[in-house]
């Protein structure tokens, strides 16, 4: 692999005294210090997660002055609805808020826009509905921050609306009633990086508090919820967020959430549910709603208390994700079957478009474009004249800003550093590819494109055990922010190196009696050589064989060793 390794500058001395500290290896610390935790109080916090290191949230500005119009329309006998986003972070959100208005007696419904036919975050169309409905406030969830006309358009009607998001801050802000973003605490803060759905929780934490509801077990139920949106939405895995994951994924394993765990059931996870299973088995269920349906199905698994329902839609979800993952796979042949030597030689940046492109899916593909060629994608899917695409993006590129020299040409258009969305008319397309393309080769350089592996810490084999390993798990949960350790060792010989798998796609060896295996390394069977020596870079977990534990090197990267 043409990939360029870096190895972050180690700091023993601090690693050592962290190590006599908590009693760990130098090298579990010293991953601590890479991933920000420079001392006692911070690695205690990370180390050792508890609910009560969550900050007060009526630190966040203007929760209380929202929780307050709240509690006035449960008084009034009024009506409020939440408007949603449709991902989990939206879904997952949305149902913590349900559920606490609920809760409080407060007379609440919900509103999530399709994806397609209303776009994302409010709409005028949508807010017109609202209003003739006889609703009078609207609190949104995961949106908002932006939807300067709407939120106007709504107070013309005689509506309020209630922002809580955790976007970032536009140059103007809606005329809202109030505006709860912990992005406008004026000052770093453990909240300030919180999912949609983390808000929310903060949001129903200070709700329950003003309300005067002394009993924590209804909010601690919650936990699950914020857990799988802020796993699901790749923020920093630290600070809030780490005890948010960490609580909520315990919750999740105690399976008390029919909807969530007739998920799991569906999805074949075993007992265990990780942060790698809400990755791939829970979160594109529920995402899957939105992309090819409505979130609304989501929503309703979340909260119902039905047991047959529950199974129900966890199965109907399982069968959409499929129907996802079949409309995906023949887009990504397409695309593939065009990003051919000359293309990927001539352009830094991946623009391609098709005819009946699922706009539900191509983000998803956009991404894998990003992974294997490890440049920036923007895929456009055009039906009826109108192009829907998506973007997404290698570290270190903002393909937002590269987006937005062309924003003359879209009809809508939003994003962020990673990741960005538009709408088009078809015939503007070879124009917005012909300008993205010359600014990518101002933007993008060679060196940009080259894959990068951030080593954590040079290790000695021999020095590895199962205790070690086990020792590790203390980083959990691993995601955004926290990545799963990357290790490397040099001057490596191999020994019983064979494939494995179907189609021998995958690589197993021996390394100093350690076990290896290179997930996807099978293509190197041939290439590798009992006479050479190599570098290798790989996570190190634990494998269950024969009923016994050992420890294992799960491959990332192998090159020649030099000389």
């Amino acid at each position: 692999m043409n990939t360029k390794w870096e190895l972050i500058e180690p700091n023993k001395p601090l690693a050592q005294s962290l190590s006599v500290e908590f009693k760990l290896s130098p090298l579990t610390t010293q991953v601590l210090i890479n991933r920000g935790v420079t001392d006692t109080a911070k690695a205690e916090e990370f180390l050792r997660p508890r609910l009560a290191h969550l900050r007060n949230p009526m630190e966040i500005p203007n929760v209380e002055k929202a929780a307050r119009r709240l509690l006035e329309v449960k008084a009034r006998g009024e009506k409020v609805l939440i408007f949603g986003d449709y991902d989990v972070d939206g879904v997952t959100g949305t149902s913590i808020l349900l559920q606490t208005l609920r809760f409080l007696g407060i007379d609440a419904t919900y509103y999530i826009p399709h994806r397609y036919g209303e776009g994302y975050s409010l709409s005028i169309d949508a807010v017109k509905k609202i209003a003739e409905s006889g609703i009078k406030l609207i609190i949104t969830v995961d949106c908002g921050i932006s939807s300067l006309e709407e939120v106007a358009e709504a107070g013309r009607l005689g509506l309020d609306v209630i922002i809580t998001d955790h976007h970032n801050l536009p140059n103007q802000l809606p005329n809202a009633y109030a505006i709860v973003n912990p992005k406008m605490i004026p000052y770093d803060h453990p909240s300030e990086h919180l999912s949609g759905a983390g808000v929310a929780f903060k949001f129903a934490w200070a709700l329950l508090k003003i309300a005067g509801e002394k009993d924590s077990v209804f909010l601690t139920s919650l936990l699950d919820l914020a857990s799988l949106g802020t796993i699901a939405d790749v923020v920093p895995l630290n600070r809030e967020n780490r005890v948010l994951a960490a609580a909520g994924l315990n919750l999740i394993n105690q399976r008390k959430r029919i909807g969530i765990s007739e998920l799991a059931d569906a999805a074949k996870i075993g007992d265990r549910i990780s942060i790698r299973n809400v990755n791939f088995g829970l979160a594109p269920r529920i995402n899957a709603a939105g992309r090819l349906e409505h979130a609304s199905k989501a929503v309703e698994l979340m909260v119902t208390d039905d047991p047959v329902k529950a199974r129900e839609l966890a199965k109907e979800l399982g069968q959409i994700n499929t129907r996802r993952q079949g409309i995906g796979k023949d887009i990504q042949e397409e695309v593939f079957s065009r990003l051919d030597d000359n293309y990927i030689q001539q352009n830094r940046l991946a623009v391609l478009s098709g005819a009946d492109w699922h706009p539900g899916v191509i983000g998803i593909v956009a991404s894998k474009v990003v992974d294997r060629f490890s440049r920036p994608a923007v895929l456009i899917g055009v039906t009826d004249g109108v192009g829907r695409g998506s973007a997404r993006s290698i570290d270190g590129i903002n393909i937002f800003n590269i987006l937005e020299t062309c924003s003359d040409l879209f009809t809508d258009f939003g994003g962020h550093a990673g990741a960005a969305g538009f709408e088009i008319d078809a015939d503007k397309i070879p124009e917005l590819t012909k300008r993205l393309q010359a600014e990518a080769e101002k933007r993008i350089s060679p060196e940009d494109l080259r894959s990068k592996i951030f080593i954590d810490a040079e290790v000695d084999l021999s020095t590895v055990t199962l205790n070690l390993v086990k020792e590790l798990d203390v980083l959990d949960p691993h995601g955004e922010g926290n990545p799963v350790p990357i290790f490397s060792s040099r001057g490596i010989a191999l020994s019983n190196m064979r494939t494995v798998g179907a189609d021998g796609k995958h690589l197993k060896a021996k390394i100093l009696g350690i076990d290896m295996i290179g997930f996807g390394f099978g293509n190197l069977g041939k290439a590798l050589s009992y006479d050479k020596k190599y570098d290798i870079a790989y996570h190190l977990n634990a494998n269950e064989w024969n009923g016994f534990e050992v420890a294992q090197l799960a491959l990332v990267d192998i090159r020649e060793a030099k000389r």
